[in-house]
C-alpha cells in the first residue's frame, strides 16, 4: 500500500518537474535528502528519485525551458569548489589500485557536487532561495521528526542508527547533519506568515534535538554545544540569545535518557576509550599517507582499505601512538583527517580554503546589508543561519568523516547567491541615483 501510495504521487510530481525546470530542482533537493526508499518495501524501492528529478532539472536547462535562469557564479567560492572536485576526480583517477571504494565513492561524489555547481542557474531571487532552503528542512528534518517522536513515544530508549543508505547512514553522522539543519529550522521558523506554520518548525527544531540526543552521539553533542556557543557569540541580541540557548540546554537535560549522559561522560576518559584510540590511530595512518602521497593522497576511504592501512599504520609521526598489530582497519572519523589521507595535503588546503571562502561571503552580505536602502535583513539572517550551520558542520567535522556532505557544498554556494542578489540590488541603486542611466533590473 505504501509503495502504491508513493507511485500516485510520483505520477503526479513527474509531470510537474517536466513543466517547470524549478520545480524538478526543488524535488532534485528534496529526494536527495528524503531518501525516500528506505520507507519502502515493495517495488518502489529501486526506484531512483534523485536521479530522475536530476535528470529532468538538468535537462530543463539543456533545453532552455528553464524560466528566468540564473547565471554561473565566478567568485572565491565557486572557483575553490570547482578546484575541489576538479582535484578530487583527478585523486580518484590516480587512486591506489588496491582501494576499490573509489568507484563507488566518486559516483556519488559527482552527483552531491553536481547539485552544489549547479544551483545559480536555479537560485537567482529571493523566493527561489527561500522555497529552497523550506525544501532542505522538509527533506532532511522530515527524518529528525520522525526519530524525534520516536524517542518521545519510547520515554527515550528508542536507539537511533543513522539513515541506512545514505550519506548520513552512521548515528554520528546522522547527529551531525541534524545539528546542521537547526539553524535552517530557526531561520524558517522566523520568516513563517502564519502561526501554526512557525510553531510547526519549532517543533521540528525540537524533534530534530531529541534525534541528536537519541543518536548517542558524542560528536553529535559537541557540535550541539559548540552552534549554542557560537550563535549566542554572534547574535547582536544578547539577552534572547540567551534566553533561547537555556531554554535549549533545560530541554536537553530533563528529556535526555539516561545512557545519553553515560554516554557523554565518557568523553573525559577519552584517552582510555578504544572508540577514541581508533580515531587516533585512524589520524595518525591518515598522515602518513598524506606525507607519501601528498598531492593526491590515495582516494576515497583510504583508511578503510586493509592494503593502505597496514602499510601506513607503522610509520611514525607527530601522532604519538603505537597502533596495535591486531587492530584493523578504521574510518578517518573526521573532515581534516579524511580529505588529508583521501586527497592529500593540496586537497586539503583547497577544502579548508573553502571552507574560509564561507565565512568572508558571509562577512561581505553583513557589508553589502548595511549599504543597501532596502530592507534586506532576511539576507542576513539567512547568511547567519547558514553560517552557523557550517560552524556545526566543521565543528562536529572534527570528529566524522562528511567531508564530502552535498548539503554543506551547496550551502557555501546559497551564500554566493545572496551576496550575487544584494550586489545587483546596490548596481541598480547605483543607476537609479545617477541621471540618465538606465534601471538596471535584478
Amino acid at each position: 500500500m505504501r509503495d502504491l501510495m508513493v507511485f500516485a504521487v510520483m505520477l503526479g510530481m513527474v509531470p510537474m518537474a517536466l513543466m517547470n525546470g524549478f520545480v524538478a530542482f526543488l524535488l532534485w533537493v528534496y529526494t536527495n535528502l528524503l531518501s525516500p526508499h528506505i520507507y519502502l518495501y515493495g517495488f518502489m524501492i529501486s526506484f531512483r528519485y534523485a536521479f530522475v528529478f536530476a535528470a529532468l532539472a538538468l535537462g530543463s536547462l539543456a533545453m532552455g525551458r528553464l524560466k528566468d535562469r540564473g547565471k554561473f557564479l565566478v567568485d572565491k567560492s565557486t572557483v575553490l569548489l570547482m578546484l575541489f572536485i576538479v582535484h578530487t576526480v583527478v585523486s580518484s583517477l590516480l587512486a591506489w589500485d588496491s582501494n576499490p571504494a573509489v568507484e563507488f565513492r566518486l559516483e556519488y561524489f559527482i552527483k552531491g557536487m553536481t547539485l552544489a555547481v549547479v544551483a545559480p542557474l536555479f537560485l537567482n531571487t529571493r523566493w527561489r532561495i527561500h522555497l529552497t532552503v523550506l525544501v532542505l528542512v522538509a527533506g532532511l528534518g522530515f527524518h529528525g521528526v520522525v526519530d524525534g517522536l520516536k524517542m518521545v513515544n519510547s520515554g527515550g530508549s528508542h536507539i537511533i542508527y543513522g539513515i541506512p543508505r545514505s550519506t548520513l547512514s552512521d548515528n554520528n553522522l546522522y547527529a551531525l547533519g541534524m545539528v546542521m539543519l537547526l539553524p535552517l529550522t530557526l531561520y524558517m521558523a522566523k520568516y513563517s506568515t502564519h502561526q501554526w506554520v512557525r510553531w510547526g518548525f519549532l517543533g521540528t527544531f525540537g524533534l530534530c534535538v531529541m534525534t541528536i540526543l537519541g543518536s548517542n552521539s558524542r560528536g553529535g553533542f559537541l557540535a550541539l554545544a559548540i552552534l549554542g556557543i557560537w550563535y549566542w557569540v554572534t547574535s547582536p541580541r544578547k539577552v534572547l540569545s540567551t534566553v533561547f540557548v537555556v531554554i535549549v540546554a533545560v530541554g536537553v537535560v530533563q528529556f535526555a535518557p539516561d545512557r545519553w549522559f553515560e554516554r557523554i561522560e565518557t568523553i573525559k576518559d577519552a584517552e582510555q576509550d578504544s572508540s577514541f584510540l581508533g580515531r587516533l590511530a585512524a589520524w595518525k595512518v591518515s598522515v602518513n599517507i598524506a606525507n607519501d602521497n601528498p598531492f593526491f593522497g590515495a582516494g576515497f576511504d583510504a583508511t578503510m582499505v586493509t592494503p593502505i592501512w597496514e602499510q601506513y599504520k607503522y610509520d611514525a609521526n607527530f601522532i604519538d601512538i603505537d597502533i596495535p598489530k591486531e587492530m584493523s582497519f578504521k574510518a578517518a572519523h573526521s573532515n581534516y583527517f579524511q580529505v588529508m589521507g583521501d586527497l592529500g595535503y593540496v586537497g586539503l588546503i583547497i577544502f579548508l580554503a573553502l571552507l574560509a571562502s564561507a565565512f568572508m561571503t558571509r562577512w561581505q552580505i553583513q557589508s553589502l546589508a548595511k549599504q543597501s536602502k532596502r530592507d534586506v535583513t532576511w539576507a542576513v539572517d539567512l547568511a547567519t543561519s547558514v553560517n552557523l550551520s557550517l560552524v556545526a558542520f566543521m565543528a562536529g567535522g572534527a570528529g566524522v568523516s562528511l567531508a564530502y556532505f552535498e548539503l554543506a557544498h551547496l550551502e557555501i554556494v546559497m551564500l554566493c547567491v545572496i551576496r550575487r542578489l544584494l550586489m545587483e540590488q546596490a548596481a541598480q541603486q547605483v543607476a537609479v541615483a545617477v541621471p540618465g542611466r538606465e534601471v538596471a533590473h535584478a
